[in-house]
């Protein structure tokens, strides 16, 4: 049985989500875990107030439960990859980006407009954002077809980043405003978050689970959370 994280409650932390027209939004994470923490308790003789620390009496918790540095490592990388991949979830499915019209306003003989973003301008750095966040295998696959008619992207003859003329977004009511989450640790190098979002429409809760694991290169998504 997993335990959860050493966090005594609900602790603000935040993100940086950056959109595909480079407009940021700030997304606080709140992350949820349990701690059974020393008391400090204070009392009172002849006067003089003196505060002694006493241990929480409990059960022995069963399963794995990581050190404090282990789990810190974890938190940290919670945060940063659920931030990623929301990035890549509005690059790669619900958003992709501006472009530039052909001359003459012709169709692109390559299939691919040039890219018109401020903040990516090269496949290569696109590619880097999503190896940084997802296992290979789930890399590729968002990579080269992440819609399900090839890749969004490409580099064009001229070096340019290009967009898929017919970039379709896939339609998507859930909202990344503050969002919560909880990591719940398996082992050394596996951990599972547990992510509360809300729909756009009525704003109902919308629970995701994904698996964060330690690869050689640093922690990754073992799938994207959408």
């Amino acid at each position: 049985m997993a335990i959860k994280g050493k966090y005594p409650e609900s602790t603000p932390l935040y993100a940086a989500f950056l959109s595909a027209g480079a407009i940021a939004a700030i997304a606080v994470f709140a992350v949820v875990m349990n701690m059974n923490a020393d008391k400090l308790v204070t009392d009172t003789f002849d006067g003089v107030a003196t505060t002694t620390t006493t241990a929480a009496v409990q059960e022995a918790p069963e399963g794995y439960v990581p050190d404090k540095e282990l789990s810190e490592e974890m938190k940290d990388a919670a945060i940063e990859l659920l931030a990623s991949n929301y990035e890549v979830l509005k690059l790669y499915f619900i958003t992709g980006m501006d472009h530039k019209d052909e001359p003459y306003g012709n169709a692109p003989e390559d299939g691919y407009y040039t890219a018109d973003n401020s903040k990516y301008n090269s496949l290569a750095q696109l590619e880097q954002l999503v190896d940084s966040t997802f296992v290979k295998e789930q890399a590729q696959a968002i990579k080269e077809n992440s819609l399900g008619y090839g890749p969004i992207y490409k580099e064009r003859d001229g070096g340019e980043l290009g967009i898929i003329q017919n970039f379709t977004p896939m339609p998507y009511e859930i909202s990344w405003d503050n969002p919560k989450f909880e990591i719940d640790p398996v082992s050394d190098d596996e951990c599972i978050i547990d992510v509360t979002l809300h729909n756009r429409a009525d704003d109902a809760e919308v629970k995701l689970k994904g698996e964060i694991v330690k690869t050689e290169d640093g922690w990754r998504l073992k799938t994207i959370l959408y």
